[in-house]
């Protein structure tokens, strides 16, 4: 069956990287039938360098709901030309996808109760600085788990997800008609600051299966600084809270995702306890080292290496050092618990 690919990639400053995007697209083995940069709110060439490689540009006209708000002005103008089993591919502008990317979800999106299909997200190399090495180390593991869980990850990756055009009108329905979440935007809620996680739940809660297959790999941009990795887990964090408060905290589609929470929470807090009681103990002079505590530390330990393997030789002896994997940890967890206090204090989670 042929079906028409189109593959939307919002950009917003990216005239650095955007060529690179663009020619992971265009070594597809199946190849897309259009590419379209959506140049929102750009002050530099980044609509300039993508029409240099031949692909349509659309400059979005008064957006002010992000990446989600750059993506329904594009999905107005592109999905009235499709039919319900053509393909939408949305792909960020800093990222390269697998050649056979496409073409594998081509081929699960032909099972009728597929809906979408995910990518699986690695970190790119760059400067090799400890931060960078973290994050690729960090997103291994992920691989990992998401490989041991049947190629079904948690949240469709905003880095690169494959749509049917019939799906997102689906979407677009649930959000009028009340089975979704409402709020601005048609097809994706231009207030949510995770707009991935949003049309996961969107999508499940439909009927819809997202599989996310190994194959389907997406190399991405790490956070290069401390300050910039503690903003961007944070909105990761809040946006995914926030939507799962506007899905509904139990229900057959969210229960999974709170039940991870209260597990990261209830991590957190053990986490925080065994720490200020190891330091308080150390202090006072009575700290004992228990054999059996050690067990568990040295398994710990050979888990968080094995883990690691693919991430190359610097991030496995990085592993090897636990310090700075348990610092790393203390700031993830520090996000979190950050997030969950925010949640309980019902602030309000927006962009602004």
């Amino acid at each position: 069956m042929d079906r028409r690919i189109v593959a939307l990639i919002p950009a917003h400053n990216e005239e650095a990287g955007i060529g690179a995007t663009l020619e992971s697209i265009t070594a597809q083995e199946l190849q897309a039938d259009e590419l379209l940069v959506i140049a929102d709110n750009c002050t530099d060439r980044t609509a300039l360098v993508a029409a240099e490689h031949s692909v349509n540009v659309m400059i979005t006209k008064g957006n002010t709901g992000k990446k989600a708000g750059a993506l329904n002005q594009a999905l107005a103008l592109v999905l009235p030309d499709l039919g319900d089993s053509d393909i939408v591919l949305v792909m960020d502008a800093d990222s390269r996808i697998a050649p056979e990317f496409i073409a594998i979800a081509s081929a699960e999106l032909a099972k009728p109760d597929v809906g979408a299909v995910g990518g699986i997200f690695y970190g790119k190399r760059g400067r090799g600085g400890l931060i960078e090495q973290l994050q690729i180390a960090e997103y291994v593991r992920y691989a990992r788990q998401i490989a041991r869980n049947g190629s079904r990850a948690y949240v469709l990756t905003g880095t690169a997800t494959a749509f049917t055009a019939g799906v997102l009108r689906e979407v677009a329905a649930g959000r009028k008609d009340g089975r979704l979440p409402g709020g601005p935007g048609e097809y994706y809620d231009e207030r949510t600051m995770t707009e991935d996680s949003y049309m996961t739940f969107a999508i499940k809660t439909l009927g819809h299966q997202t599989p996310s297959p190994l194959q389907c790999w997406v190399s991405t941009e790490v956070m290069p600084t401390w300050r910039m990795l503690w903003r961007q887990r944070r909105r990761w964090q809040l946006g995914a809270l926030e939507n799962l408060k506007a899905f509904g905290w139990w229900n057959k589609v969210t229960w999974t995702y709170t039940a991870r929470q209260l597990v990261s929470f209830a991590e957190t807090l053990f986490f925080l306890a065994y720490t200020s009681t190891a330091i308080w103990s150390g202090v006072a002079g009575t700290y004992r080292v228990m054999p059996f505590w050690i067990a568990i530390g040295v398994v710990f330990w050979l888990e968080r290496v094995v883990s690691v393997r693919r991430a190359g030789l610097m991030s496995i002896l990085i592993a090897s050092v636990m310090l700075m994997e348990l610092g790393y940890g203390f700031f993830l967890k520090a996000v979190n618990m950050y997030s969950y206090l925010r949640i309980l204090r019902n602030r309000q989670i927006s962009w602004a």
